[in-house]
């Protein structure tokens, strides 16, 4: 009798310990999924402003717009 409800207690702890893990991995999970986004919108956002730039004419590019790159940070985004 007593080996059943220890078995049982086992089998109760490992099912929580499981459930946790599974909680754990679901969460850097979608860690890895929102920072991945974050990643290719840089990407994005970085081939587009170079394709800007390259098909924009010299004049407004020098002239108008000034384009500093020391407004950007090491992650790519614009200082506010």
């Amino acid at each position: 009798m007593r080996e059943s409800v220890q078995k049982k207690r086992n089998s109760t702890s490992a099912a929580k310990q499981l459930a946790q893990m599974r909680e754990k991995l679901a969460s850097i999970s979608e860690r890895e999924r929102v920072l991945g986004e974050r990643s290719a919108a840089r990407e994005v956002y970085r081939y587009l402003l170079d394709s800007h730039r390259l098909t924009a004419p010299a004049t407004f590019l020098g002239g108008v717009l000034n384009i500093s790159l020391s407004g950007v940070n090491e992650g790519g985004q614009l200082a506010a």
